[in-house]
């Protein structure tokens, strides 16, 4: 068994905000917005992480969402997106204060506790307005759920 590390800060929760719905090659793409301090990313780095996000979807459409966090050691983009019941998640990162992401390998980890946040609202309202109602699946009313959380 390993050492735990310790935290490098006590943890405080973190902006997070819905930036809107964007169509990135068939796909309905949700944008939530991250950060560790101050504004929410900026349209340089939404833009990067639209690009991650057409490279990582797969060809037909369906619904997705990415984090786009402007984290204290790196800018990053989570790219999710739904298969039914099922979620399917990449990350890439780029060096501080740069907007050129890298897809990290399968092996590296899915995201950090602020992404877990958003995931965790996606999922709830994926149950809700689409997997709850498989007769009428809402998913103007999925896409329009924000993950609203201000820093404490």
């Amino acid at each position: 068994m390993t050492a735990l590390e310790p935290p490098r800060a006590p943890y405080r929760p973190r902006r997070t905000r819905s930036l809107g719905v964007t169509m990135v090659g068939g796909w309905s793409v949700k944008v939530i917005g991250i950060t560790a301090g101050g504004e929410l990313p900026d349209d340089f780095e939404v833009e990067a992480a639209l690009r991650a996000v057409e490279e990582e979807l797969p060809e037909g459409g369906g619904v997705a969402f990415v984090i786009v966090d402007r984290g204290t050691d790196a800018l990053w983009a989570n790219v999710c997106w739904w298969q039914s019941d099922i979620l399917f998640q990449r990350l890439w990162r780029a060096e501080p204060g740069t907007t050129d992401l890298r897809r990290l390998p399968l092996d590296a980890p899915i995201g950090c506790v602020w992404h877990l946040v958003a995931i965790e609202h996606e999922r709830r309202a994926w149950v809700e307005h689409v997997l709850a109602r498989p007769q009428a699946p809402d998913v103007t009313g999925y896409l329009a759920a924000d993950p609203m959380v201000e820093a404490g």
